[in-house]
Order: structure tokens, then C-alpha cells, then sequence
């Protein structure tokens, strides 16, 4: 994931500001008089998102920032200059030791260099219980090897110095095709990293529960007390019985309060879109299990040092290692499913379930 601090001085650079990032969280940049208004900011900066007394509110500044964000996803398209990155490999090394089929096996075919399209989707994501966090997330495609980068920050280092502009870098429906992909991929990371916010959630829920329920308790229990010592006055132990009926009722409608207030609610909206065309070293497969075989590409990022891993088929996850099934789809291993019936093995890509039904 891209940190705040590095969108941060991103969207910064991006409306012609001067800044400075130094370790740890400090910023510092010398604002255009427009952008200094819309953030109601002097026109020197200084932030500093170190965890300490006296650190700025990350939570804050990205409400202010969303001031400077363009009205729709931003899409900014460039390629790599320097050719040269896509330096020779040893291909066949590189396949024996990266790529993991576990029903299959693949012959390589050729070893060439080639240009591929990458797409790094940046999501802004809130995350709402009974407080309010901000976060952005960070996902890279590879368009033509349909790969995923495990690494996006660190690539992006790696290339950052070396961009020029290029209009025609990646087509509008290049983004298209691709952007559910980077959707499902975001959901699934995000998700792992609310996992902390939600045990925190769920540990203050049953601490509040466990309040209201004693409450509640002791209440029901005077209202019993009172209806037995009234129970040769019809009318009396009447009106005790409702008592404790609206009792019930309070005790319901506060518990469900509770889960409300503790509940968490996660909205993800794309904030930004860099298409980037980059050298790769390209290997061309043949995928083969039983009798069947299908041409197949990978891409080695000469950045990273790294073969990608394709994306499922069916769920677009990162299929590593690989699985295919008899029609060779390729598939991660929660899509490669045995089944808890017939003990079968099913292809999530060919069908939703078990042809046992």
C-alpha cells in the first residue's frame, strides 16, 4: 500500500506545489496562493503525521485534501524511458523457481522483451463504527499479462524517476476491462485491515451488551418482585406486567442501538488511476494438464526482479500458487474447490457449483 504521506505530497506536486517529505511522516511545501485558500492554509506548509503529542490529524488532513481532488477519478498516463530496465533473464531459472503449478505443467516456448501496460488504482477507503478512519490502498495490474504486482509501491519507486508523459499509455477500455478486478482485489485487502477495527468494534459491543443487559436485569427482576407482592390485585400486577413488557421493548431497541452504533460501514471510491507503459521481459508458455494445453504469457519485471503472478480466473486473486482445471482456467487455490460432498474437485471459473449438485 502507498502511505498518506506519500499521497499526500503526490497530490500536492500535482497542483504545483513545492514540497519536501522527510522520514517518519514531516511535509513540507510551499503552497500556490489558490490551493492555500481551498485548504485554508498558509502558503508555507508543515505537516507532521508521526504518531506523537503534537502530530496532525491524518483523519483531518485528508477531509481538507478532498477539497483539491479533481470531481472525478483522475487518470494520468505515462511511459518509462529507459528501455534498458528489461535486461536479459534467465527464464528458465526464473520459471522453475516462481512458478508453482500444482496439477499441470507448462513448457516455455520463447523468452523476448516486450512493453507492457500497467494500471495502478488508488482507492480511497472510510471506514465508519462508532469513530471514523481514512486510508488509501493501492493496487497494480499488469494489463497484458493480466498480473498483479505484489509489490506496487516498491515499483513505483523504482520507475518513478524514469516517466514522461504518454497520452496514449492505456485506453479507456483497457481501464474498464480491469478496474473490477482491482475492485474485488481492494475489497479483499482492505477487509484484512479493518480486521483490527472491528475486533476493537466487537470487543466495545460486548462490553456495552453485557452493561445494558445487567441494567435490564435488575430492572425485570424489582418489576417480578413487585408483581408477586401484588398478585391478589388483578389491576395492580396488570399494570407491574406492563411494566416490564415496555421494559423489554427499551431493552431490545437499546441493544439494537448498540449494534448499530458498533457495526462497521466501509465505503471504497477510486481516487486515482496511473497507466504506465514499462519494458518487461516477456515468457510465452504452453499450460498443459492431461491432454489439453493452452498458449499462455508471463511477465518478468525487470524492477522487482520478479515473475508476476496471473490472476484468477474466476475471483481475481493472486493465483499462487496456480491450479487449472480441465478446460485450464487459470486459479487460485480457494477457486480450485473440492467438494464437501462428493470429494471432488470443480472449477469456480466453469461452474458456481459441484456437478453433484
Amino acid at each position: 500500500m502507498i502511505g498518506v504521506q506519500d499521497w499526500v505530497c503526490d497530490l500536492l506536486m500535482s497542483r504545483g506545489a513545492l514540497v519536501e517529505s522527510e522520514e517518519e511522516g514531516r511535509i513540507r511545501a510551499m503552497l500556490p496562493a489558490d490551493t492555500a485558500a481551498r485548504l485554508g492554509a498558509s502558503e508555507w506548509l508543515s505537516l507532521d503525521f508521526r504518531p506523537r503529542p503534537g502530530g496532525d490529524d491524518a483523519a483531518d488532513w485528508l477531509e481538507r485534501l478532498e477539497r483539491i481532488l479533481p470531481a472525478h477519478p483522475l487518470v494520468v498516463r505515462a511511459r518509462v524511458r529507459n528501455p534498458s530496465l528489461a535486461t536479459r533473464v534467465d527464464a528458465a531459472a526464473a520459471l522453475a523457481s516462481e512458478l508453482a503449478i500444482q496439477n499441470g505443467i507448462y513448457r516455455l516456448v520463447e523468452d523476448l522483451p516486450a512493453t507492457a501496460t500497467y494500471l495502478f488504482f488508488t482507492f480511497q477507503y472510510t471506514v465508519e463504527s462508532d469513530d471514523r478512519s481514512l486510508g488509501f490502498f493501492t493496487v497494480c495490474l499488469n494489463a497484458d499479462a493480466r498480473s498483479v504486482v505484489t509489490l506496487p509501491e516498491a515499483f513505483l519507486r523504482g520507475i518513478r524517476e524514469h516517466l514522461d508523459e504518454d497520452p496514449s499509455a492505456a485506453a479507456p477500455e483497457v481501464l474498464a476491462r480491469l478496474y473490477p478486478a482491482a475492485a474485488r482485489v481492494t475489497q479483499t485487502a482492505i477487509r484484512e485491515r479493518v480486521t483490527e477495527i472491528e475486533d476493537n468494534a466487537n470487543r466495545r459491543l460486548a462490553r456495552d451488551t453485557e452493561r445494558v443487559e445487567s441494567y435490564y436485569q435488575g430492572l425485570l427482576a424489582q418489576i417480578e418482585k413487585r408483581t408477586a407482592k401484588r398478585a391478589n390485585d388483578p389491576a395492580a400486577a396488570e399494570k407491574e406486567r406492563g411494566r416490564a413488557s415496555a421494559t423489554q421493548a427499551d431493552r431490545v431497541a437499546k441493544l439494537e442501538d448498540l449494534r448499530r452504533k458498533y457495526s462497521l460501514r466501509i465505503q471504497a471510491d477510486l481516487a486515482l488511476v496511473l497507466a504506465v507503459r514499462a519494458p518487461v521481459r516477456q515468457m510465452s508458455l504452453r499450460l498443459i494438464r492431461k491432454r489439453e494445453e493452452r498458449p499462455h504469457i508471463l511477465h518478468w519485471n525487470p524492477v522487482l526482479r520478479t515473475l508476476e503472478s496471473p490472476l484468477c480466473e474466476h475471483c481475481s486473486a493472486r493465483a499462487h500458487p496456480l491450479y487449472l482445471c480441465e478446460r485450464l482456467h487459470c486459479l487460485c487455490k480457494d477457486c480450485w474447490t473440492q467438494c464437501p460432498t462428493c470429494s471432488k474437485f470443480f472449477c469456480r471459473a466453469c461452474q458456481p457449483r459441484c456437478k453433484c449438485g
